[in-house]
């Protein structure tokens, strides 16, 4: 199978999982799916995988949750970038490092969406922005682990 149709699939199914309806008291704690697969693809193919896939989900996460567009594009391409710069360094620690460092960086992500969404009057404060990032970051290593086994079933280099 060609490398561009499994990254299509990892990508479709993170959106997928982006577009299942969360009761409204648990809202805080959806992950951020599509987030999570690009930056495995980022730090695994950082050659091949980057800020113009980044730039791209995130458009489509707009259009998915009927949001501004361009607003996930602008988070998405800011992480997918500290992400390849750092992605040496990163595929040197273990995956709860990797994990609490993908926390960061989510936290990162939901702030700028806070502010944006705050900005124009759609949010008020609250620590709970917050979750999304804790979350994502404990389905880190588990995620890592599946994303790693389809890159080797399919030797995608």
């Amino acid at each position: 199978m060609k490398p561009i149709i499994v990254f299509s699939i990892t990508l479709l199914i993170a959106l997928m999982l982006e577009a299942v309806p969360f009761p409204e008291q648990f809202v805080w704690y959806r992950p951020e799916w599509a987030l999570l697969v690009i930056l495995y693809w980022v730090i695994a193919l950082p050659f091949r995988v980057g800020v113009g896939l980044a730039w791209f989900l995130g458009l489509l996460v707009d259009l998915l949750q009927g949001g501004i567009l361009g607003q996930h594009s602008l988070t998405y391409v800011i992480i997918a970038y500290t992400c390849a710069v750092f992605y040496k360094r990163l595929r040197m620690y273990h995956r709860w490092q990797q994990g609490v460092f993908i926390c960061m960086l989510v936290s990162i992500n939901q702030l700028i969406d806070f502010w944006i969404d705050h900005y124009l009057g759609h949010a008020e404060p609250t620590l709970l922005i917050f979750m999304p990032a804790v979350i994502t970051g404990l389905l880190w290593p588990w995620s890592f682990t599946i994303l790693r086994s389809v890159r080797r079933v399919y030797a995608i280099r």
